[in-house]
Protein backbone atom coordinates (compact mmCIF):
# COMPACT_ATOMS: atom_id res chain seq x y z
CA UNK A 1 0.00 0.00 0.00
CA UNK A 2 3.17 2.43 0.94
CA UNK A 3 4.58 1.68 -2.33
CA UNK A 4 1.59 2.23 -4.27
CA UNK A 5 0.72 6.18 -2.29
CA UNK A 6 4.92 6.42 -3.09
CA UNK A 7 4.03 6.30 -6.69
CA UNK A 8 0.98 8.04 -6.89
CA UNK A 9 2.60 11.20 -5.14
CA UNK A 10 5.64 10.46 -7.86
CA UNK A 11 2.98 10.34 -11.08
CA UNK A 12 1.41 13.61 -9.75
CA UNK A 13 4.42 15.37 -9.19
CA UNK A 14 5.30 14.31 -12.96
CA UNK A 15 2.32 15.59 -14.82
CA UNK A 16 1.92 18.38 -12.52
CA UNK A 17 5.16 19.83 -13.71
CA UNK A 18 4.39 18.85 -17.21
CA UNK A 19 1.23 20.63 -17.63
CA UNK A 20 2.95 24.12 -16.06
CA UNK A 21 5.79 23.99 -18.57
CA UNK A 22 2.65 23.90 -21.15
CA UNK A 23 1.56 26.94 -19.46
CA UNK A 24 4.85 28.50 -19.50
CA UNK A 25 5.64 27.87 -23.41
CA UNK A 26 1.92 29.13 -24.04
CA UNK A 27 2.02 32.35 -22.19
CA UNK A 28 5.98 32.75 -24.60
CA UNK A 29 3.71 31.94 -27.37
CA UNK A 30 0.90 34.25 -26.69
CA UNK A 31 3.27 37.08 -25.88
CA UNK A 32 4.19 36.67 -29.69
CA UNK A 33 0.41 36.83 -30.86
CA UNK A 34 1.04 33.34 -31.62
CA UNK A 35 -2.62 32.64 -30.10
CA UNK A 36 -4.26 29.38 -31.64
CA UNK A 37 -0.21 28.01 -30.88
CA UNK A 38 -0.77 29.08 -27.21
CA UNK A 39 -4.48 27.69 -26.95
CA UNK A 40 -2.82 24.60 -28.01
CA UNK A 41 0.02 24.75 -25.25
CA UNK A 42 -2.91 25.35 -22.85
CA UNK A 43 -5.36 22.41 -23.45
CA UNK A 44 -2.35 20.09 -23.70
CA UNK A 45 -1.67 21.49 -20.10
CA UNK A 46 -5.23 20.45 -19.07
CA UNK A 47 -4.39 16.84 -20.15
CA UNK A 48 -1.63 17.11 -18.00
CA UNK A 49 -3.62 18.27 -14.76
CA UNK A 50 -7.32 19.55 -15.56
CA UNK A 51 -7.14 20.97 -12.68
CA UNK A 52 -4.58 23.73 -13.40
CA UNK A 53 -6.35 26.92 -12.92
CA UNK A 54 -3.62 29.35 -14.96
CA UNK A 55 -3.45 26.82 -18.32
CA UNK A 56 -8.13 27.11 -17.96
CA UNK A 57 -8.33 31.10 -17.76
CA UNK A 58 -5.70 31.06 -20.50
CA UNK A 59 -7.53 28.50 -22.42
CA UNK A 60 -10.70 30.45 -21.99
CA UNK A 61 -9.03 33.63 -23.24
CA UNK A 62 -7.30 32.13 -26.62
CA UNK A 63 -9.77 29.51 -27.35
CA UNK A 64 -12.55 32.08 -27.29
CA UNK A 65 -10.44 33.85 -30.25
CA UNK A 66 -9.47 30.73 -32.37
CA UNK A 67 -13.11 29.88 -32.25
CA UNK A 68 -13.97 33.34 -33.22
CA UNK A 69 -11.60 32.73 -36.18
CA UNK A 70 -13.70 29.99 -37.30
CA UNK A 71 -16.98 31.05 -37.18
CA UNK A 72 -15.40 34.19 -39.38
CA UNK A 73 -14.12 31.65 -41.69
CA UNK A 74 -17.30 30.38 -42.45
CA UNK A 75 -19.17 33.60 -42.19
CA UNK A 76 -17.29 34.67 -45.53
CA UNK A 77 -17.04 31.52 -47.47
CA UNK A 78 -21.01 31.08 -46.87
CA UNK A 79 -20.97 35.16 -48.55
CA UNK A 80 -19.01 34.30 -50.99
CA UNK A 81 -20.64 31.39 -52.40
CA UNK A 82 -18.58 27.98 -51.56
CA UNK A 83 -20.61 25.54 -50.08
CA UNK A 84 -17.48 23.27 -49.47
CA UNK A 85 -15.37 25.16 -47.82
CA UNK A 86 -17.92 26.58 -45.63
CA UNK A 87 -19.41 23.26 -44.44
CA UNK A 88 -15.84 22.01 -43.61
CA UNK A 89 -15.05 25.41 -41.88
CA UNK A 90 -17.92 24.85 -39.65
CA UNK A 91 -17.70 21.98 -38.86
CA UNK A 92 -14.18 22.35 -37.85
CA UNK A 93 -15.88 25.20 -35.19
CA UNK A 94 -18.33 23.19 -33.92
CA UNK A 95 -15.50 20.05 -33.41
CA UNK A 96 -12.99 22.56 -31.94
CA UNK A 97 -15.58 23.77 -29.72
CA UNK A 98 -16.27 20.20 -28.68
CA UNK A 99 -12.88 19.37 -28.47
CA UNK A 100 -12.49 22.43 -25.71
CA UNK A 101 -15.70 21.22 -23.82
CA UNK A 102 -14.15 17.77 -22.63
CA UNK A 103 -11.60 19.87 -20.51
CA UNK A 104 -13.69 21.91 -18.79
CA UNK A 105 -14.20 25.11 -21.14
CA UNK A 106 -17.27 26.86 -22.03
CA UNK A 107 -16.90 28.80 -25.31
CA UNK A 108 -19.42 31.30 -26.85
CA UNK A 109 -20.54 29.37 -29.75
CA UNK A 110 -23.01 31.71 -32.10
CA UNK A 111 -26.08 29.14 -32.02
CA UNK A 112 -27.76 31.24 -34.87
CA UNK A 113 -24.72 30.59 -37.39
CA UNK A 114 -26.20 26.72 -37.75
CA UNK A 115 -28.96 28.21 -39.24
CA UNK A 116 -26.95 29.32 -42.28
CA UNK A 117 -24.75 26.04 -42.07
CA UNK A 118 -27.60 23.77 -42.39
CA UNK A 119 -29.08 25.93 -45.32
CA UNK A 120 -25.18 25.25 -47.12
CA UNK A 121 -24.76 21.83 -45.88
CA UNK A 122 -27.98 21.01 -48.06
CA UNK A 123 -27.03 22.90 -51.15
CA UNK A 124 -23.63 21.02 -50.53
CA UNK A 125 -25.05 17.65 -50.28
CA UNK A 126 -27.56 18.28 -53.12
CA UNK A 127 -24.31 18.45 -55.52
CA UNK A 128 -22.81 15.76 -54.17
CA UNK A 129 -25.40 13.47 -54.21
CA UNK A 130 -26.39 14.55 -58.05
CA UNK A 131 -22.56 13.76 -59.07
CA UNK A 132 -22.66 10.64 -56.88
CA UNK A 133 -25.93 8.85 -58.53
CA UNK A 134 -24.60 10.22 -61.94
CA UNK A 135 -21.32 8.26 -61.10
CA UNK A 136 -23.37 4.94 -60.28
CA UNK A 137 -25.83 5.17 -63.30
CA UNK A 138 -22.42 5.18 -65.79
CA UNK A 139 -20.96 2.44 -63.29
CA UNK A 140 -18.16 4.39 -62.41
CA UNK A 141 -18.01 2.45 -59.02
CA UNK A 142 -14.88 3.76 -57.25
CA UNK A 143 -15.68 7.01 -57.95
CA UNK A 144 -19.49 6.92 -56.94
CA UNK A 145 -18.57 5.12 -53.87
CA UNK A 146 -16.06 7.44 -52.92
CA UNK A 147 -18.57 10.69 -52.94
CA UNK A 148 -21.42 8.55 -50.87
CA UNK A 149 -18.89 8.18 -48.40
CA UNK A 150 -18.20 11.68 -48.15
CA UNK A 151 -22.22 12.37 -47.88
CA UNK A 152 -22.55 9.68 -45.37
CA UNK A 153 -19.22 11.22 -43.23
CA UNK A 154 -21.55 14.53 -43.30
CA UNK A 155 -24.93 13.27 -42.98
CA UNK A 156 -25.38 9.53 -42.45
CA UNK A 157 -29.19 9.49 -43.09
CA UNK A 158 -28.79 11.93 -45.81
CA UNK A 159 -31.68 10.62 -48.74
CA UNK A 160 -30.90 6.84 -49.72
CA UNK A 161 -27.13 7.79 -49.61
CA UNK A 162 -26.60 4.57 -47.55
CA UNK A 163 -28.13 2.06 -49.66
CA UNK A 164 -26.78 3.74 -52.45
CA UNK A 165 -23.54 3.18 -51.01
CA UNK A 166 -23.95 -0.08 -50.52
CA UNK A 167 -24.30 -1.04 -54.54
CA UNK A 168 -21.14 1.48 -55.40
CA UNK A 169 -18.79 -0.44 -52.58
CA UNK A 170 -20.11 -3.96 -53.41
CA UNK A 171 -21.72 -4.77 -57.29
CA UNK A 172 -18.14 -4.25 -58.53
CA UNK A 173 -17.32 -6.89 -55.81
CA UNK A 174 -20.62 -8.84 -56.39
CA UNK A 175 -19.77 -8.82 -60.36
CA UNK A 176 -15.86 -10.31 -59.71
CA UNK A 177 -17.80 -13.66 -57.51
CA UNK A 178 -20.23 -14.02 -60.30
CA UNK A 179 -17.63 -14.08 -63.26
CA UNK A 180 -15.43 -16.48 -60.85
CA UNK A 181 -18.50 -18.70 -60.55
CA UNK A 182 -18.60 -18.65 -64.54
CA UNK A 183 -15.10 -19.76 -64.35
CA UNK A 184 -15.77 -22.20 -61.73
CA UNK A 185 -13.51 -20.58 -59.64
CA UNK A 186 -15.45 -21.55 -56.88
CA UNK A 187 -13.17 -21.39 -54.01
CA UNK A 188 -12.07 -18.00 -55.22
CA UNK A 189 -15.55 -16.54 -55.40
CA UNK A 190 -17.21 -18.19 -51.75
CA UNK A 191 -14.27 -15.54 -50.30
CA UNK A 192 -15.35 -12.86 -52.42
CA UNK A 193 -19.14 -13.14 -51.76
CA UNK A 194 -18.14 -13.92 -48.10
CA UNK A 195 -16.24 -10.66 -48.27
CA UNK A 196 -19.87 -9.23 -48.95
CA UNK A 197 -22.07 -10.72 -46.82
CA UNK A 198 -19.75 -10.18 -43.58
CA UNK A 199 -19.91 -6.46 -44.02
CA UNK A 200 -23.39 -6.41 -45.16
CA UNK A 201 -25.31 -9.18 -44.31
CA UNK A 202 -26.75 -9.87 -47.34
CA UNK A 203 -26.56 -8.05 -51.02
CA UNK A 204 -28.23 -9.03 -54.13
CA UNK A 205 -28.05 -13.13 -53.67
CA UNK A 206 -25.07 -13.06 -52.30
CA UNK A 207 -25.79 -15.34 -49.57
CA UNK A 208 -27.06 -18.19 -52.37
CA UNK A 209 -24.37 -17.85 -54.36
CA UNK A 210 -21.81 -18.21 -51.50
CA UNK A 211 -23.15 -21.37 -50.44
CA UNK A 212 -23.41 -22.53 -54.23
CA UNK A 213 -19.63 -21.90 -54.77
CA UNK A 214 -19.11 -23.57 -51.09
CA UNK A 215 -20.44 -26.85 -52.04
CA UNK A 216 -18.25 -26.79 -55.68
CA UNK A 217 -15.48 -25.77 -53.96
CA UNK A 218 -15.39 -27.72 -50.53
CA UNK A 219 -13.50 -30.51 -50.55
CA UNK A 220 -15.23 -33.24 -48.80
CA UNK A 221 -12.72 -36.32 -47.94
CA UNK A 222 -13.31 -39.99 -47.22
CA UNK A 223 -10.56 -41.34 -44.61
CA UNK A 224 -10.33 -45.02 -45.99
CA UNK A 225 -9.25 -47.56 -43.25
CA UNK A 226 -4.75 -47.30 -43.06
CA UNK A 227 -3.36 -50.87 -44.49
CA UNK A 228 -1.29 -52.53 -42.54
CA UNK A 229 1.41 -55.25 -42.82
CA UNK A 230 0.71 -56.98 -39.65
CA UNK A 231 -2.32 -57.29 -37.55
CA UNK A 232 -0.38 -56.04 -34.40
CA UNK A 233 -0.51 -52.67 -35.69
CA UNK A 234 -4.43 -52.53 -36.10
CA UNK A 235 -4.94 -50.56 -32.65
CA UNK A 236 -2.40 -47.70 -34.10
CA UNK A 237 -4.17 -47.66 -37.50
CA UNK A 238 -7.27 -47.66 -35.64
CA UNK A 239 -5.90 -44.79 -33.23
CA UNK A 240 -4.54 -42.61 -36.57
CA UNK A 241 -7.38 -43.30 -38.31
CA UNK A 242 -9.47 -41.49 -35.53
CA UNK A 243 -7.22 -38.88 -34.74
CA UNK A 244 -7.14 -37.75 -38.57
CA UNK A 245 -10.80 -37.82 -38.93
CA UNK A 246 -10.56 -35.41 -35.87
CA UNK A 247 -7.97 -33.21 -37.49
CA UNK A 248 -9.56 -32.67 -40.26
CA UNK A 249 -12.87 -31.73 -38.53
CA UNK A 250 -10.79 -29.62 -35.96
CA UNK A 251 -9.73 -27.32 -39.07
CA UNK A 252 -13.03 -25.53 -38.19
CA UNK A 253 -12.97 -24.81 -42.34
CA UNK A 254 -15.91 -24.57 -44.52
CA UNK A 255 -14.09 -25.78 -47.16
CA UNK A 256 -12.93 -29.23 -45.46
CA UNK A 257 -15.31 -31.80 -44.37
CA UNK A 258 -14.70 -35.54 -43.85
CA UNK A 259 -17.57 -37.57 -45.93
CA UNK A 260 -19.54 -40.26 -43.85
CA UNK A 261 -22.37 -41.19 -46.06
CA UNK A 262 -21.33 -42.23 -49.38
CA UNK A 263 -24.49 -43.12 -51.26
CA UNK A 264 -26.00 -41.03 -54.62
CA UNK A 265 -28.92 -39.17 -53.80
CA UNK A 266 -31.93 -40.43 -56.05
CA UNK A 267 -30.30 -43.37 -57.70
CA UNK A 268 -32.50 -46.33 -57.89
CA UNK A 269 -29.42 -48.54 -58.46
CA UNK A 270 -27.68 -47.43 -55.55
CA UNK A 271 -27.33 -50.20 -52.70
CA UNK A 272 -26.97 -48.45 -49.19
CA UNK A 273 -23.84 -49.85 -47.24
CA UNK A 274 -23.48 -50.12 -43.71
CA UNK A 275 -19.87 -49.14 -44.55
CA UNK A 276 -17.92 -46.42 -46.13
CA UNK A 277 -18.31 -47.29 -49.58
CA UNK A 278 -21.57 -47.32 -51.47
CA UNK A 279 -22.57 -49.39 -54.43
CA UNK A 280 -23.60 -48.99 -57.77
CA UNK A 281 -25.36 -51.51 -60.32
CA UNK A 282 -23.46 -51.48 -63.67
CA UNK A 283 -26.12 -53.04 -66.60
CA UNK A 284 -23.29 -53.38 -69.46
CA UNK A 285 -20.95 -55.23 -66.92
CA UNK A 286 -24.04 -57.22 -65.26
CA UNK A 287 -22.09 -56.75 -61.72
CA UNK A 288 -22.19 -54.56 -58.78
CA UNK A 289 -19.11 -51.98 -58.53
CA UNK A 290 -18.05 -49.78 -55.50
CA UNK A 291 -17.69 -46.76 -55.61
CA UNK A 292 -16.92 -43.19 -53.47
CA UNK A 293 -19.19 -40.23 -53.44
CA UNK A 294 -16.62 -38.19 -51.54
CA UNK A 295 -14.46 -35.49 -54.11
CA UNK A 296 -11.10 -37.72 -52.30
CA UNK A 297 -10.21 -40.46 -50.33
CA UNK A 298 -7.23 -40.13 -48.51
CA UNK A 299 -5.74 -43.40 -47.86
CA UNK A 300 -2.29 -44.55 -45.86
CA UNK A 301 -0.85 -47.35 -44.71
CA UNK A 302 1.56 -48.11 -42.19
CA UNK A 303 5.09 -49.13 -43.74
CA UNK A 304 6.98 -49.82 -40.65
CA UNK A 305 6.04 -49.45 -36.69
CA UNK A 306 8.80 -49.80 -33.95
CA UNK A 307 8.93 -49.46 -30.57
CA UNK A 308 12.62 -49.92 -28.46
CA UNK A 309 12.13 -49.41 -24.41
CA UNK A 310 15.49 -49.08 -23.98
CA UNK A 311 18.33 -50.61 -21.28
CA UNK A 312 19.50 -48.62 -18.20
CA UNK A 313 23.41 -48.77 -18.59
CA UNK A 314 25.22 -48.34 -15.84
CA UNK A 315 28.61 -46.94 -15.37
CA UNK A 316 30.91 -46.47 -12.67
CA UNK A 317 32.67 -43.12 -12.30
CA UNK A 318 35.06 -41.76 -10.07
CA UNK A 319 35.69 -37.75 -8.95
CA UNK A 320 36.06 -36.19 -5.87
CA UNK A 321 34.48 -34.85 -3.15
CA UNK A 322 35.60 -31.09 -2.42
CA UNK A 323 35.66 -29.85 1.43
CA UNK A 324 37.26 -27.45 3.86
CA UNK A 325 39.80 -28.30 6.55
CA UNK A 326 41.32 -26.11 9.65
CA UNK A 327 44.94 -26.42 10.14
CA UNK A 328 47.44 -24.35 12.28
CA UNK A 329 49.82 -23.04 10.49
CA UNK A 330 53.65 -24.16 11.98
CA UNK A 331 55.19 -20.83 11.26
CA UNK A 332 52.64 -18.30 12.70
CA UNK A 333 50.85 -20.62 15.15
CA UNK A 334 47.04 -19.49 13.16
CA UNK A 335 44.17 -21.57 12.32
CA UNK A 336 43.66 -21.52 8.53
CA UNK A 337 41.30 -22.93 6.03
CA UNK A 338 42.44 -25.16 3.34
CA UNK A 339 40.42 -27.20 0.19
CA UNK A 340 41.13 -30.57 0.11
CA UNK A 341 39.81 -33.88 -1.89
CA UNK A 342 38.68 -36.65 -1.05
CA UNK A 343 38.34 -39.75 -3.77
CA UNK A 344 34.97 -41.00 -4.27
CA UNK A 345 32.56 -43.00 -6.59
CA UNK A 346 29.34 -41.93 -8.32
CA UNK A 347 27.60 -43.48 -11.00
CA UNK A 348 26.10 -42.35 -14.84
CA UNK A 349 22.82 -44.03 -16.04
CA UNK A 350 22.59 -43.75 -19.68
CA UNK A 351 19.04 -44.92 -21.34
CA UNK A 352 17.16 -44.59 -24.74
CA UNK A 353 13.74 -44.99 -25.80
CA UNK A 354 11.99 -44.50 -29.11
CA UNK A 355 8.69 -45.37 -31.17
CA UNK A 356 9.33 -45.01 -35.01
CA UNK A 357 6.67 -44.61 -37.39
CA UNK A 358 6.41 -44.88 -40.81
CA UNK A 359 3.53 -43.86 -42.77
CA UNK A 360 2.81 -43.70 -46.56
CA UNK A 361 -0.43 -41.24 -46.93
CA UNK A 362 -1.90 -39.99 -50.46
CA UNK A 363 -5.25 -38.28 -51.22
CA UNK A 364 -6.77 -38.50 -54.56
CA UNK A 365 -9.35 -36.93 -56.31
CA UNK A 366 -12.06 -39.10 -56.75
CA UNK A 367 -13.77 -36.46 -60.09
CA UNK A 368 -10.77 -36.32 -61.93
CA UNK A 369 -7.15 -37.80 -62.37
CA UNK A 370 -5.41 -35.74 -59.55
CA UNK A 371 -3.28 -36.88 -56.81
CA UNK A 372 -3.73 -33.51 -53.92
CA UNK A 373 -1.83 -34.96 -51.48
CA UNK A 374 1.43 -37.68 -51.79
CA UNK A 375 3.86 -38.19 -49.41
CA UNK A 376 5.88 -40.36 -46.43
CA UNK A 377 5.55 -39.45 -42.62
CA UNK A 378 8.92 -41.53 -41.45
CA UNK A 379 9.70 -39.93 -37.82
CA UNK A 380 10.76 -40.93 -34.42
CA UNK A 381 9.73 -39.66 -31.22
CA UNK A 382 12.33 -40.47 -28.71
CA UNK A 383 13.49 -39.74 -24.71
CA UNK A 384 16.88 -39.82 -23.35
CA UNK A 385 17.96 -40.28 -19.81
CA UNK A 386 21.44 -39.34 -18.78
CA UNK A 387 21.97 -38.47 -15.15
CA UNK A 388 24.42 -38.93 -12.32
CA UNK A 389 23.60 -40.35 -8.61
CA UNK A 390 25.85 -39.69 -5.99
CA UNK A 391 25.34 -40.99 -2.10
CA UNK A 392 26.25 -37.85 -0.40
CA UNK A 393 26.44 -34.51 -0.67
CA UNK A 394 26.63 -34.46 -4.23
CA UNK A 395 26.41 -30.46 -4.42
CA UNK A 396 30.41 -30.82 -3.21
CA UNK A 397 30.84 -33.50 -6.06
CA UNK A 398 33.48 -32.63 -8.53
CA UNK A 399 34.75 -34.72 -11.79
CA UNK A 400 38.25 -36.17 -12.43
CA UNK A 401 39.74 -39.45 -12.11
CA UNK A 402 41.98 -41.56 -9.45
CA UNK A 403 43.34 -44.80 -10.42
CA UNK A 404 44.25 -46.24 -6.61
CA UNK A 405 41.59 -45.51 -3.49
CA UNK A 406 44.53 -45.92 -1.20
CA UNK A 407 47.63 -43.85 -2.61
CA UNK A 408 48.12 -41.01 -5.47
CA UNK A 409 48.74 -42.10 -8.93
CA UNK A 410 50.47 -40.23 -12.01
CA UNK A 411 47.37 -40.51 -13.79
CA UNK A 412 45.58 -38.52 -10.98
CA UNK A 413 43.87 -35.51 -11.87
CA UNK A 414 40.74 -33.31 -10.54
CA UNK A 415 38.89 -31.08 -12.98
CA UNK A 416 38.09 -27.52 -11.51
CA UNK A 417 37.17 -26.07 -14.58
CA UNK A 418 33.52 -24.36 -13.49
CA UNK A 419 31.69 -25.54 -16.98
CA UNK A 420 32.87 -29.16 -16.07
CA UNK A 421 31.93 -28.98 -12.19
CA UNK A 422 28.54 -27.39 -13.73
CA UNK A 423 27.70 -30.33 -16.46
CA UNK A 424 28.21 -32.81 -13.51
CA UNK A 425 26.28 -30.92 -11.13
CA UNK A 426 23.46 -30.68 -14.02
CA UNK A 427 23.83 -34.78 -14.24
CA UNK A 428 23.17 -34.94 -10.93
CA UNK A 429 20.08 -33.00 -11.25
CA UNK A 430 18.70 -34.09 -14.35
CA UNK A 431 15.55 -36.39 -14.64
CA UNK A 432 15.51 -40.05 -13.80
CA UNK A 433 12.15 -41.37 -15.38
CA UNK A 434 11.69 -41.81 -19.16
CA UNK A 435 8.29 -41.00 -20.58
CA UNK A 436 6.55 -44.16 -21.64
CA UNK A 437 6.15 -45.98 -24.89
CA UNK A 438 2.62 -45.05 -24.84
CA UNK A 439 3.49 -41.35 -24.06
CA UNK A 440 5.76 -41.16 -27.14
CA UNK A 441 3.66 -43.11 -29.60
CA UNK A 442 0.93 -40.71 -28.70
CA UNK A 443 3.03 -37.76 -29.54
CA UNK A 444 4.06 -39.07 -32.69
CA UNK A 445 1.01 -39.71 -33.92
CA UNK A 446 -0.42 -36.17 -33.05
CA UNK A 447 2.75 -35.22 -34.97
CA UNK A 448 1.79 -37.63 -37.55
CA UNK A 449 -1.84 -35.73 -38.41
CA UNK A 450 -0.64 -32.76 -37.88
CA UNK A 451 1.88 -33.07 -40.87
CA UNK A 452 -1.40 -34.63 -42.81
CA UNK A 453 -3.52 -32.38 -41.91
CA UNK A 454 -1.53 -29.40 -42.83
CA UNK A 455 -0.62 -30.74 -46.12
CA UNK A 456 -4.56 -31.16 -46.63
CA UNK A 457 -5.01 -27.34 -45.82
CA UNK A 458 -2.27 -26.21 -48.50
CA UNK A 459 -4.27 -27.93 -50.86
CA UNK A 460 -6.63 -25.22 -52.12
CA UNK A 461 -8.44 -26.35 -55.25
CA UNK A 462 -10.88 -24.51 -57.09
CA UNK A 463 -13.21 -26.71 -57.31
Amino acid sequence: MRKFVLLFCVLVLVFGCASKRYVKKGLELENSGLYADAANQYYNSLLKNINNIDAKIALQRTGQLVLDDYIEKFKSQYQNGTPKEAVYSFREADNYNNKLKEVGMNLIFPEDQRTYYKEVEDTYLSSLYMEAVKALDLEEFVASEQVFSEILSLNNNYKDAQSKWVVAKYEPIYRAGKEQMDNKMFRSSYFTFKQIIDHVKAYENSIELMNQSLNEAKVTIFVDHIKVPYSSYQTLASNLKSKIVNGITGMNNPLYEVSTTKTKENNPFVEANSGAIAKEYDRNKDLVQEYIAAKAVLSCKIQDYKTYNGKLVKNEKRGYLKRTVEYKDKETGLTKKKTVYDKVTYYEYEMSRYVQIALEYSMKRTDRDELAVNNVFNQQEKDQLHYAVYEGDYKKLVPGYWKYLSKDSSEDYINTNSSAVSDLQSLLKSKRTAKSSSVLEKELVSKCVKTIVSEIANYKPEN
